[in-house]
């Protein structure tokens, strides 16, 4: 018996560790407020001079896979995520009366480019212009199935060549995220 309870104790931390579960690496697109008038700051953030709400329309949950392609504009990697079926209707009404808004894509707390609202989006897709990379892609890719994985794998690096921006150190008593980062705060991608 002495035995067994040896075993299952040195046992215990491998068990533990094995099912520790990877953080997904975060990707969601605010919506731009129509007003802050009326509104706290509680519920707003501010990038660029421009308000977005601080609930996502969508976030990696939402999103049932995605392909990759080459941005002629850097050199980088732009992203199509398609949602899942049941989401398609919730960005539908999202996006119905909100002609000229933007769409803030953020990704692992980066912000990319945003995207300008010509009319509703009925496909269920959105876009990603330029700005990742093939760590951001490795990434993604293991919440997000792609829809071409041998493509997709080409494309991976295990290092992220993109430095995570340093954290203001007076700002201790905030909540903050599992990488570090301040909840709510967004970094620009450099894009």
């Amino acid at each position: 018996m002495n035995t067994l309870n040896r075993l299952f104790l040195a046992l215990t931390p491998l068990l533990f560790l094995c099912s520790c579960q990877q953080k997904p690496y975060p990707i969601f697109f605010l919506s731009e407020a129509g007003s802050t008038e009326g509104t706290t700051a509680k519920f707003i953030l501010m990038y660029k001079g421009r308000p977005y709400t601080r609930m996502p329309i969508v976030t990696h949950k939402d999103i049932q896979s995605y392909h990759s392609f080459m941005s002629m504009q850097d050199g980088s990697y732009g992203v199509v995520f398609t949602l899942k079926k049941e989401m398609i209707n919730r960005l539908y009404s999202a996006t119905i009366n909100r002609e000229g808004m933007l769409i803030l894509p953020v990704v692992n707390g980066l912000a990319f480019q945003p995207l300008r609202i010509d009319r509703p989006i009925t496909d269920g897709k959105l876009v990603i212009w330029n700005g990742l990379n093939g760590y951001d892609l490795k990434e993604i890719a293991r919440d997000i199935t792609p829809e071409n994985e041998e493509m997709e794998k080409k494309r991976f690096m295990k290092k992220n060549p993109r430095p995570l921006p340093k954290l203001d150190p007076t700002r201790k008593n905030e909540k903050k995220d599992y990488t570090g980062r301040t909840i709510g705060e967004i970094f620009a991608s450099g894009a």
